[in-house]
């Protein structure tokens, strides 16, 4: 797959197959991730890779009533959406994924927020060019403060969390949606 063809078709899965992905394929895309640039080339990032589903359930079920709590009063289209799904019987905020990779970065660089989501995303393409699907898990953030759960994730001393993906073999092809125009000033 070319490069921007991955880019152009690669899309947020949130349905999986129940079956593992190789570990010399999990280990491709985590090689991937660390090709990304990053300031002053100091690659802060690390990485957690769980695959433990009773581990990533608690996490889950930790998650789902606080945000539930953050989304009182919101009534809009998507609010109502992610509603019905954080309430639904068997939600994971993983999706029930076979692989959640967590990027963590140096808590001393200045930029590992940004060089770890750039590190991301290119774990995406890669897991999108060897037909894995993935979603970044920006819900996983409100477990951040609980030290009980962050010892599971086992986060090395010097890192913090920047985000969670999921990473399975798709079981939807999600539709794409038409982007935005982008807005672009010239200046020349």
């Amino acid at each position: 797959m070319e490069a921007i063809e991955a880019i152009m078709t690669r899309r947020s899965v949130r349905k999986f197959e129940n079956r593992s992905i190789p570990d010399e394929v999990l280990e491709k895309i985590i090689r991937a991730g660390t090709y990304a640039p990053s300031a002053l080339a100091l690659q802060p990032w690390a990485f957690v890779v769980v695959q433990d589903q009773k581990f990533l359930s608690r996490v889950s079920e930790f998650c789902i009533p606080i945000l539930l709590s953050h989304m009182k009063g919101a009534h809009d289209g998507l609010s109502d959406l992610f509603r019905s799904l954080l309430e639904s019987k068997d939600y994971s905020i993983y999706y029930h994924a076979p692989t959640v990779i967590m990027i963590i970065g140096k808590t001393t660089s200045r930029f590992r927020e940004i060089d770890c989501s750039l590190c991301a995303e290119n774990m995406m393409l890669a897991a999108h060019a060897l037909g894995i699907g993935s979603c970044w898990i920006g819900s996983t953030d409100v477990a951040y403060n609980n030290k009980e759960l962050m010892a599971g994730f086992r986060i090395p001393d010097g890192y913090s969390p920047v985000g969670t993906i999921a990473f399975g073999y798709p079981a939807e092809t999600p539709h794409a949606d038409e982007k935005h125009p982008p807005v672009v000033t010239w200046i020349r």
